[in-house]
C-alpha cells in the first residue's frame, strides 16, 4: 500500500439488518466510492447471503476496483433461524451479542475476511442508529462516528413496541 492510499477516507458501513435500511446504505457506499473513498460495508452473513444470491451485488462493486469491499458479521442466530420481523428485538440483541466484539476487532485490524495486510485502517463509522453500543466501540478506538436513521421513527416504534404490545394483550384491538 503506498502513502497516498493510505490519505484517502475509509468508512465502515455498519447497516440494520432489513432490507430497506440495507438498501439504503449500499447506495451511500457507492456514492463514497464515487466520491474516491474506500468503504468496508458489515452486513450479517445472512443477508450477505442473500444479497449474493438475489442481487448483482458483485457486478454493482466490480466497478469500484477494490474500494468497496464486503465483510460480513455472524448475527448470533441459528442458521435456519426465520428471521422474522415478528423477532426485531431478538435480532438485535443476538447481533449486539456478537457484533461490539467483532468490530474490536476489525477497528484494530485484526479480522478481515479477506486481503487484511493491503487495507487502510477504518477512518470513520457510518453505523444504523439502533446500534447505540457502536458509539462505545469507536470512542474508544477514537474513529468518528455518525448514526445514520435509514427508516422512519414512525417505522422503528412499530419494530420495537408492537409485539411488546401483542404479548400485553393490547394488540389485536378487542371489541367493536
Amino acid at each position: 500500500m503506498d502513502h497516498q492510499d493510505e490519505l484517502v477516507p475509509h468508512v465502515l458501513i455498519f447497516p440494520l439488518p432489513i432490507q430497506s435500511p440495507v438498501n439504503s446504505m449500499l447506495k451511500l457506499a457507492e456514492l463514497l466510492c464515487l466520491a474516491g473513498h474506500r468503504v468496508t460495508f458489515l452486513n450479517t452473513k445472512h443477508n450477505h447471503n442473500r444479497l449474493l444470491r438475489c442481487t448483482n451485488i458483485q457486478s454493482r462493486l466490480d466497478q469500484y476496483q477494490g474500494r468497496f469491499l464486503l465483510e460480513k458479521v455472524d448475527d448470533g442466530l441459528p442458521d435456519e433461524d426465520p428471521r422474522t420481523a415478528e423477532q426485531f428485538t431478538e435480532i438485535l440483541d443476538s447481533l449486539q451479542s456478537v457484533a461490539e466484539p467483532f468490530l474490536r476487532e476489525v477497528l484494530c485490524g485484526e479480522r478481515f475476511s479477506c486481503n487484511s495486510s493491503k487495507r487502510p485502517p477504518i477512518t470513520c463509522i457510518i453505523a444504523d442508529g439502533s446500534y447505540y453500543y457502536v458509539l462505545d466501540v469507536a470512542e474508544e478506538m477514537g474513529i468518528p462516528l455518525i448514526f445514520f436513521e435509514t427508516i422512519s421513527p414512525c417505522c422503528l416504534w412499530v419494530y420495537m413496541c408492537v409485539p411488546k404490545l401483542i404479548e400485553a394483550g393490547e394488540l389485536p384491538f378487542k371489541g367493536k
